[in-house]
């Protein structure tokens, strides 16, 4: 004897509010976008969050993760993460500004991916 919820689950009516209210994240799959976690550590601390998206496309998936090609571009764009640093210890929003408007615009360039990871659980 099935109940509401697993009726809403089987017929892929799960919204999101249901899967916030009666768990369930498990069901079905839900997209996140591809820069959610630059965002989340640029708002946590804005020259971290420069940091990664510096490096972003030159970490490896296998050991050594780092290579001296990711050491030659953080040095490159130095005095984007020194600039991230400086804004920041001005009261924090001029430094979230600047580094949240580094991630757009890098994201708009000619070679952009696909915007929207879907997890599939």
């Amino acid at each position: 004897m099935t109940d509401n919820l697993e009726n809403k689950i089987n017929a892929s009516d799960w919204k999101l509010f249901d899967k916030v209210m009666y768990g369930g994240l498990g069901y079905g799959a839900f997209c996140l976008p591809t820069n959610f976690f630059k965002i989340i550590f640029t708002v946590i601390f804005p020259p971290l969050g420069e940091v990664i998206n510096t490096v972003g496309d030159y970490i490896l998936d296998e050991f050594p993760y780092i290579t001296w090609e990711t050491i030659k571009q953080i040095f490159n764009n130095l005095n984007r993460i020194i600039y991230s640093f400086v804004l920041t210890s001005m009261f924090y929003i001029p430094g979230l500004i600047y580094t949240l408007s580094n991630i757009t615009c890098d994201q708009k360039g000619p070679n952009a991916t696909n915007p929207i990871i879907a997890v599939k659980n």
